[in-house]
């Protein structure tokens, strides 16, 4: 399967698990000039930007694994871009993680919701 297609599938299969799950998902695929953020919802008194990897096979190894320092910048850098343009530069948030592994006919094999994957550590993000 292309890999944009596969990205736009597992991201529909995120969004069903996500509302199973309780979040209200407020945005999808925000473009910055940092990177885009798959998804964007809220969860409980939170706001949560969330991380979509779908993996087909273990050749790349897993959706956690690609989640690298440089990602991480950028996703928090896009993040706070998001916090800034809608005004919640106050409202709790976090970053979560969802990884798909699909079998070879894109049917969902299993799944794995990290909740607050990463933190945001003091340091310059701009």
């Amino acid at each position: 399967m292309e890999r944009r297609r596969l990205g736009n599938y597992g991201e529909l299969l995120a969004r069903g698990i996500l509302k199973r799950e309780g979040y209200l998902i407020l945005q999808r695929k925000y473009y910055t000039r940092y990177g885009e953020i798959d998804l964007i919802a809220r969860h409980g008194d939170q706001l949560v930007f969330i991380e979509v990897k779908t993996r087909i096979s273990k050749a790349f190894g897993s959706g956690l694994e690609a989640i690298t320092k440089r990602k991480r910048l950028h996703l928090i850098r896009a993040a706070f871009c998001y916090l800034q343009q809608h005004q919640y530069q106050d409202y709790p948030c976090r970053f979560d993680l969802i990884t798909l592994n699909l079998d070879e006919q894109g049917k969902l094999i299993d799944y794995q919701l990290i909740t607050n994957a990463f933190g945001v550590e003091g340091g310059n993000y701009y």
